[in-house]
């Protein structure tokens, strides 16, 4: 069964959960995430450091996304033979520590079991006086992405089949597989600056999360692929579906009526254009001046 499909039977049609936070009180965020090994990770590519460090950044790309700010996380840890060494649990909780306190985050509590397979789980709480969700997008606004798409996957056939890179961009695409960044920080500028209207973080794969976001919203997205930030360059070592459905990017993914141009401090690319559906929410790509239909949406659970 599909993981959208297992979402929707726990929830009554008229509460399904379109965002990766619940918004509460009129004020917090809550979200969680959990990467398993030989799902998210394997032990011979991701050191403690690296696992400890992108549990962190993948929660806080979610509060990110919703405008928030982190406060205060939950830890579970399922240990295997391999990560329940002292060795293993030292590193890994070292830079727990640093990441916790380079966001200000309190780590308030959590559980620790013994696990076949190497499970780490973070619940974070955030805060926000003005949440941003994926249903509130409107018809002819802009579609921005932050950063890059396509260099997670990069890393990720580098390092399965030892794929020939450049020294700069394989360094950099492992480290984007690796280690993925939240955007907080240009989340925190963008919303204080612009009007945003709709915003996620793209884990799946544009191709599978824009669809997301279209749907949310009760709108069609029409999306350039020649416009993706880095096409001309990423093109010369991934197919195009590859490029569109590289997942853990955290990158956002957002829409704004207003128009905003690329510069260091904001490092972002307007990609695409919303409109009004004509038969029903999805989105729509454009290569070279006409539309293409991707082969793959992403990554899928259960498949």
């Amino acid at each position: 069964m599909l993981e959208s499909k297992i979402i929707q039977l726990l929830h009554h049609n008229n509460s399904l959960q379109l965002d990766d936070c619940y918004f509460m009180n009129n004020k917090y965020l809550v979200t969680t995430d959990t990467i398993s090994e030989n799902t998210h990770f394997k032990h011979e590519w991701s050191s403690a450091k690296d696992l400890a460090e992108k549990i962190i950044e993948v929660n806080v790309s979610d509060i990110a996304a919703s405008g928030g700010l982190p406060k205060f996380a939950f830890l579970n840890l399922g240990l295997s033979e391999f990560s329940k060494k002292e060795k293993w649990i030292s590193s890994f909780l070292r830079e727990l520590k640093r990441k916790l306190n380079f966001y200000k985050i309190k780590l308030a509590g959590g559980d620790t079991y013994k696990s076949p397979h190497t499970n780490l789980t973070l619940t974070l709480i955030g805060y926000t006086q003005k949440p941003i969700f994926r249903s509130t997008g409107k018809p002819n606004e802009y579609l921005y992405t932050t950063g890059s798409l396509g260099l997670s996957y990069l890393g990720y056939l580098h390092l399965l089949n030892n794929t020939h890179l450049p020294t700069k961009i394989k360094k950099e695409a492992i480290n984007k597989h690796l280690r993925p960044k939240s955007r907080l920080s240009i989340s925190q500028k963008l919303i204080h600056t612009y009007k945003i209207s709709a915003m996620m973080d793209i884990t799946d794969g544009i191709a599978q999360d824009s669809a997301k976001l279209a749907l949310a919203s009760n709108l069609e997205i029409h999306i350039n692929i020649n416009k993706f930030p880095r096409f001309t360059e990423f093109s010369k070592y991934l197919q195009v579906d590859e490029i569109i459905s590289s997942g853990e990017e955290l990158e956002l993914l957002f829409l704004s009526k207003e128009k905003i141009e690329w510069n260091k401090e904001y490092p972002i690319t307007c990609i695409g254009e919303t409109r009004n559906i004509v038969n029903k929410a999805k989105s729509v790509f454009y290569l070279n001046g006409k539309k293409y239909k991707p082969k793959t949406k992403g990554f899928l659970h259960f498949v």
